[in-house]
């Protein structure tokens, strides 16, 4: 019974180290969305763009902001759209 208990924690283990995404920042502007065609989806989906300061992003998430991701699944890689003065693209759907 013991060995059965340290297999499902060792498969349970390594599944969550699996499922795990890695973030990292990626540095946009808003050329990059407008050719990146996320503006167009996001529009499409109504759903409001925004940029935000680093330490607005807390308060805002209480008014219904999301920081937008870009998400690359195969290699487990999540990237927060950043511009070069480190404001983060954030989102919210419009009513």
């Amino acid at each position: 019974m013991i060995e059965w208990l340290g297999l499902l924690y060792t498969a349970g283990k390594d599944l969550k180290e699996y499922l795990v995404f890695s973030e990292e920042q990626k540095q946009v502007d808003n050329e990059w969305l407008e050719k990146s065609g996320l503006k167009a989806e996001m529009d499409a989906k109504d759903i409001k763009l925004a940029w935000s300061q680093p330490d607005r992003i807390a308060s805002r998430q209480t008014d219904g902001w999301e920081v937008v991701y870009e998400v690359d699944k195969i290699k487990r890689i999540r990237r927060k759209l950043v511009r070069y003065d480190g404001t983060v693209l954030i989102k919210k759907q419009e009513k």
